[in-house]
Formats: C-alpha cells, sequence, structure tokens
C-alpha cells in the first residue's frame, strides 16, 4: 500500500512540475527620472532611452518614469541614483560635481562642432571618463548625449567682446570652473536653480544667463531677455548614467539592451541638438516678436581671451587628462 501511495504521489507531482511550464524570469524594473519637463534636452533624452528600451524588450521590462523635476533637482537625482533609489538619469552641467575630469568641459571654444564631440565622447575619452565616474561616484556612463553649444541672453547689451561682459550678472549653473570663466571674462556669475532663472530675469536679480538656444525657447526665456549673443562658448554633453551596482547586477541579455536603448538615446539627443540650432533662431525670432536682438560675437577675441581661463580649468580638471582631451580633439 505505502509503494502504491509513493508511486501516486510521485506521479501528481511530476504532472504538476510538467503543467507548470518552464519558469518565467522575472521583469527588470527601472526607475528613471529627471528635473526637467517634456521638450527639454535631458527630458528629450531620459523619454528616448525609455522607449527604445521598451520597444526592445517588451513584457520583459516594468518601468516607472518620472519628470519634470516631480522628484527633486538634479543634485537631488544625483543624491538619489548614487544610492540606489534611482537607477537611471541624465546628468548636465553638475556632473563636475561628483568629478573634478568634467571640468574640461568648461573650457572655452573647446569643440568647434558635432563631429569633434562626437569624436571625442565616442572615443578613448569617453571611455577615460565612464571608468572615472564608476570609480568617483559609482556610477556606470551609458553614453553621452547633448545640451548643447551655449549662448549668451541679457539685458544690458549685445556681447560682442568679452570686454561687453563686465559686471553683467550671469546665471550659470553650480560649475565652480564655469563660474571661474565667467568671472575671468569680467562678468559677475551667480549660480541659480534653472526652474528660478525666469523670474530672476524679469524683476532684474540677474541680468542674463548662458545656455544652448532649446533651453532658452522651452523655458521662454527670450520674453524677458534683450539680446541674445550667439556664442557657443560652451558645449556641455548630458552624461547619461546608471547606479552601478544596478548595471553589474543586470544578466548579459539586460545589460546588452539596456546598452543598445542607451545609444538609441544618444543619437536621438544629439539629433535633437542638431534640430534646435538648425530651426530655434528662426522661431525664438517669431515668437518675441521684434524684441529679442540677435548678434554674432567676435570670435577671436573670446579665443585669445579664452587662453588662460583654459589653463585654469586644466589644473581643476587634471593637466595629464586635459592635454589627452586636447589631443583627441586633434
Amino acid at each position: 500500500m505505502k509503494k502504491v501511495l509513493k508511486s501516486v504521489t510521485s506521479t501528481a507531482v511530476a504532472l504538476l512540475l510538467l503543467g507548470a511550464g518552464p519558469a518565467q524570469a522575472e521583469a527588470l524594473k527601472l526607475r528613471l527620472s529627471v528635473e526637467s519637463t517634456p521638450g527639454s534636452a535631458t527630458q528629450h533624452m531620459l523619454a528616448s532611452f525609455r522607449d527604445a528600451l521598451k520597444a526592445e524588450m517588451g513584457d520583459a521590462v516594468e518601468i516607472e518614469f518620472f519628470d519634470s523635476g516631480t522628484l527633486g533637482d538634479e543634485i537631488v537625482h544625483m543624491q538619489q541614483v548614487r544610492t540606489g533609489q534611482l537607477d537611471v538619469i541624465p546628468i548636465g552641467s553638475d556632473a563636475v560635481q561628483l568629478d573634478s575630469k568634467w571640468a574640461v568641459f568648461d573650457i572655452p571654444f573647446l569643440f568647434a562642432d558635432r563631429e569633434a564631440v562626437a569624436k571625442v565622447l565616442d572615443g578613448e575619452i569617453g571611455g577615460q571618463l565612464d571608468a572615472s565616474f564608476q570609480a568617483s561616484a559609482g556610477l556606470k556612463v551609458l553614453g553621452f548625449g547633448e545640451i548643447g553649444f551655449r549662448n549668451i541672453s541679457n539685458n544690458v547689451r549685445p556681447i560682442v567682446k568679452p570686454e561687453d561682459l563686465a559686471g553683467v550678472k550671469l546665471r550659470v549653473p553650480g560649475s565652480k570652473t564655469r563660474i571661474l570663466a565667467f568671472e575671468m571674462l569680467g562678468a559677475a556669475p551667480i549660480n541659480m536653480n534653472i526652474g528660478e532663472v525666469y523670474l530672476a530675469l524679469q524683476q532684474g536679480t540677474v541680468d542674463g544667463q548662458e545656455n544652448p538656444l532649446g533651453n532658452i525657447r522651452k523655458w521662454s526665456w527670450y520674453e524677458v531677455q534683450k539680446y541674445i549673443s550667439i556664442s557657443r562658448h560652451v558645449y556641455t554633453p548630458i552624461t547619461f548614467v546608471m547606479n552601478l551596482a544596478r548595471y553589474e547586477g543586470l544578466s548579459d541579455d539586460q545589460r546588452a539592451a539596456v546598452g543598445r536603448a542607451a545609444r538609441a538615446a544618444v543619437l536621438a539627443s544629439r539629433e535633437y541638438g542638431t534640430e534646435n540650432d538648425a530651426n530655434l533662431l528662426a522661431e525664438i525670432t517669431d515668437l518675441a516678436k521684434g524684441k529679442v536682438a540677435f548678434n554674432d560675437i567676435d570670435v577671436a577675441a573670446f579665443q585669445a581671451a579664452a587662453g588662460p581661463i583654459a589653463v585654469e580649468i586644466g589644473k581643476v580638471a587634471g593637466e595629464e587628462f586635459t592635454a589627452s582631451v586636447m589631443a583627441a580633439i586633434q
């Protein structure tokens, strides 16, 4: 009797296992966030990554997506991704607060065009930056997108030569080397959260700011500015990162899918920046209804003034690393 019961039990267990089929892998769960609103460069890149990853992995990935500062500003986001509260974020100029090598991007007129940027960031220098960020911040760099070439707007005067910046109260992000650069050019830089800039310009707390045309359009700063000087003085990348421990915990297939989605987001981000540069001058001119005057800068005069600035910033970024960046650009 015992033998019969044992046989029946074994058969039942076997049938249950066969009916259950192969175990289903648990879906990859990711939390993504950014401080900016739809249409901004950083939000656009994060959304592109989300969409590319979802298209590839389908139900094998579950994504929580936050934007518009729901979870805080960029500084808060950098803290959250390092502690694992978030998995993936884009970082703008504030990346330098986590790793001094990023100060190199505050050297004026470092890049002549986007081709030079891609050559450097998609090559050996990009790899060095990734390794450095892993060591210094516990973050894996998935790729470099684009905030873009920055321009100067203000309510005092057109900025044509460096001396035109004298005394101009200019909002800048929290990078100490960006502040240093504008101090050396004679301006009065003021660090301020990007969400506070419109009111500060309107009330005269600051005279101007420096950002790509995409941000000038997105944040409607043209409504409270008289002059936009096309300076293209600095190129700011988006450092697109994932919590390193989270990245290393992915399966090989998941890691490959994340890498492909990140690359798609990098290319989408750069294309978005190119389109903005091509179209936004005319769009802002139309929206401003003739109230904003555009001008070009004296590039040679600014490049001459940039020489000493590059030396000082190179000391912060690391002279050897800065030299390697310069060599890669050449």
